[in-house]
């Protein structure tokens, strides 16, 4: 006799979470959970196969049961918060990016030529939203936190970590903070793309009337 076993019903990882960042409270980054409902599984042994369906149900030591409703309503939230985030840190790379680029071709040109300002006001919008996307102070401290409170990341992990961690159905609480919460996220993430596309768009201008190559968003 043989023994297949299911034995993790978590999915990939959403995001991934950059070293360094300043985190308080905030949850794994631990991918959703596979929904409860009905699988089909499949044994085959040469040119030999057999299938037979079975139900994944919920988790029984939490009552009342979660339903597949539930567990599909579960999904698909914890894949909307976990999408926020990758989006928040595909943003961030890039950001951190032009920072570099910015200063790399800053340093090539003269102090006071119209290059140096134009770095100097594209890293200074970069940076704004930056420190709004995540904590830029004390990383890497432990306790820095207590100091320096988490941003929009940290509130979304913190949000991530009650949606996709439970095996009982979503609370009112986790609802309405995320009703809350993604207004607020996609307003910086707008904020976030404007400035990778218009502010640097105005220092590759005046970078490239001075013969120095632009930023290239990556």
């Amino acid at each position: 006799m043989n023994r297949a076993a299911w034995t993790s019903l978590q999915l990939p990882a959403l995001y991934t979470q950059p070293p360094g960042i300043v985190m308080w409270g905030g949850g794994g980054a631990a991918g959703p959970k596979a929904t409860l409902g009905t699988y089909t599984v499949k044994v085959s042994s040469g040119a030999w196969s057999q299938t037979q369906t079975f139900h994944l149900g919920g988790d029984p030591r939490y009552m009342p049961l979660m339903t597949d409703a539930e567990s599909a309503e579960q999904f698909l939230l914890t894949n909307e918060v976990g999408g926020l985030i990758k989006n928040l840190y595909d943003d961030l790379a890039k950001i951190r990016d032009a920072k570099k680029q910015a200063a790399a071709i800053s340093e090539k040109s003269p102090a006071n030529s119209p290059v140096r300002a134009a770095a100097k006001a594209v890293t200074d919008a970069l940076v704004g939203v930056e420190s709004e996307l995540t904590q830029i102070q004390g990383e890497g401290g432990g306790q820095d936190a207590l100091n320096f409170p988490g941003r929009m990341d940290n509130q979304l992990i913190a949000l991530y970590g009650a949606v996709a961690s439970p095996d009982r159905r979503l609370g009112t609480p986790v609802r309405e903070r995320y009703k809350d919460l993604k207004p607020e996220a996609d307003k910086l993430l707008a904020r976030s793309k404007a400035v990778l596309s218009k502010d640097i768009a105005t220092f590759n201008s005046v970078a490239t009337k001075a013969g120095l190559e632009p930023i290239v968003v990556k």
